[in-house]
């Protein structure tokens, strides 16, 4: 059954993360009629992502906004790895095959409020919960805030406990895994300066990141999930484990997460699409997936504003698909290593890390692969013109 008249929009966006707000940008910037339906009134207070990658910035590029990203971050070219007796080496972003040899930190705080202003607030609906999400032939209809809007498509970027996800009964199939961390940014004192600093001890691991503002993540991993950590947990632990002092004083905000990894079954169904964490997740630990799903975004902003799109969700679940699985297995296997405890299997993954992966020819190689520059598909001029013929649909879709 098609709509009645012609539809309110071209997509609507479900989620005004970072994914969704770039999508939009995207989309506007090809003259597509767009909303952004998001559940949250004000900004986000946690911590979150804060890693975005050379191959993000080339896509922020086509909106002109990646000299403001990196103007208002800060450029990590280091990041040094220390073990059990000691530092074991460093992997460096300075000989990496981009023109920019860093990976940005920003809050993603501070990536939603730069995007926010690029799109304009006027394309955003705020403190709107989606009811449901209806197909017909020749669009959808969504229900947003007590409102019924209309759409050619429907794009769920929100979250890894995505309502669309839910709502069409799309599966996800995962899994948690059992390491568990807490993380807080604090005010900086600990003179580490621009460079990220990696701990793996016995006892459990330690990661240090800088932040803008002169401020500093710090993310220790705990035996257990602590839904509320006991005050000044992050400072006992760091301090604990690497030696630095970290004042309870100095912490500005606290997160907990053990970290999952899922991937939907399909990435559409017929007109609605996922996209970003609501498509899939990984473990936060490598930083991998908000550029994976800044990836996703630019891939199907290419497909709605072409002629068919319907014909070409199935290559963008391929491509997708391919760079996802890809992303996930490389945080899983550095968690993995990264979370053993114990003082026997912390000697051998010095020893594995040291000779390995910090010093010789391999090392050379670690920063392209942390700087996801050898991911699949990670930008779209990696993708093959002929990945992006159309293809009849199958019946699923």
């Amino acid at each position: 059954m098609p709509l009645a008249g012609a539809s309110d929009f071209d997509v609507i966006i479900v989620g005004g993360g970072p994914v969704g707000l770039l999508l939009a940008c995207l989309l506007k910037q090809q003259g597509q009629r767009i909303r952004v339906v998001e559940r949250r009134t004000g900004p986000i207070t946690h911590s979150a992502a804060i890693g975005i990658t050379p191959p993000s910035l080339q896509i922020l590029d086509k909106l002109g906004l990646a000299e403001e990203f990196v103007s208002g971050g800060v450029k990590v070219r280091d990041c040094f790895v220390h073990g059990q007796r000691g530092r074991l080496g460093c992997v460096s972003f300075r000989e990496i095959p981009d023109e920019r040899r860093y990976i940005l930190s920003l809050p993603q705080a501070a990536t939603i409020a730069i995007l926010q202003n690029h799109l304009g607030q006027e394309h955003i609906e705020a403190g709107c919960e989606v009811g449901y999400v209806r197909q017909q032939a020749d669009g959808c209809e969504v229900q947003a805030g007590g409102r019924r809007l209309t759409a050619r498509y429907v794009v769920a970027c929100d979250g890894s406990r995505s309502s669309v996800r839910s709502i069409l009964g799309m599966r996800a199939p995962g899994r948690s895994y059992d390491c568990h961390f807490v993380m807080g940014d604090f005010v900086d004192r600990s003179g580490l300066g621009d460079e990220a600093h990696l701990f793996f001890t016995a006892d459990g691991s330690v990661e240090s990141f800088p932040l803008p503002g002169g401020q500093r993540r710090w993310v220790v991993q705990t035996e257990t999930r602590m839904e509320r950590p006991p005050p000044g947990l992050v400072s006992q632990l760091a301090r604990w484990r690497t030696g630095i002092d970290v004042p309870v004083a100095d912490q500005l905000n606290e997160s907990v997460f053990t970290p999952r990894k899922f991937n939907c079954d399909r990435y559409y169904d017929g007109r609605v699409i996922f996209c970003g964490d609501a498509a899939h997740g990984m473990s936060p630990i490598g930083g991998q997936g908000m550029n994976t799903g800044f990836a996703d975004a630019e891939f199907l902003a290419e497909i709605l504003t072409r002629s068919e799109p319907l014909k070409l969700l199935p290559a963008y679940d391929r491509c997708r698909r391919k760079a996802v699985k890809t992303a996930i297995f490389r945080a899983e296997w550095g968690m993995w290593l990264g979370t053993w405890r114990g003082r026997a299997r912390s000697l051998v993954r010095d020893f594995i890390l040291k000779h390995l992966f910090c010093q010789g020819p391999v090392a050379r190689r670690m920063g392209a692969f942390y700087a996801m520059l050898t991911i699949p598909f990670n930008t779209l001029k990696r993708v093959p013109a002929s990945r992006l013929e159309p293809r009849t649909l199958d019946t699923a879709s």
